[in-house]
């Protein structure tokens, strides 16, 4: 992980490969910044030894020629690597059912 850098300097330095993610112009991110809607997913950052760092509501760039990634995050900042090989970033999107028996509206049909 790199050094902590203020919000504005990491989304400059950011923002050709922000607008080709997002789908809107240099411009538009430049005035407006980004907005809730764009962080939707929990991102993982696994290391080659082992350790693995969670982002909850966060999305991740990478500049794989240059060896550097980024991860924006709704409200833990944004947060820049150095890669090294192996080095994974995954975006996970989950789909959880939870029963609960005591607050289900399921009635078996057999009974009367």
């Amino acid at each position: 992980m790199k050094p902590l850098r203020r919000q504005g300097d990491v989304l400059k330095d950011w923002i050709n490969e922000l607008s080709i993610r997002l789908g809107r112009s240099v411009e538009e991110l430049a005035k407006n910044g980004l907005m809730a809607s764009d962080f939707g997913r929990v991102v993982e950052v696994r290391t080659p030894y082992g350790m693995t760092i969670r982002f909850d509501l966060a999305f991740y760039l990478v500049r794989p020629v240059l060896a550097q990634a980024v991860v924006f995050t709704e409200h833990s900042g944004y947060v820049e690597f150095e890669m090294v090989d192996d080095m994974v970033f995954a975006e996970i999107t989950e789909t959880i059912f939870r029963y609960d028996s005591e607050h289900s509206d399921y009635s078996d049909s057999a009974e009367s």
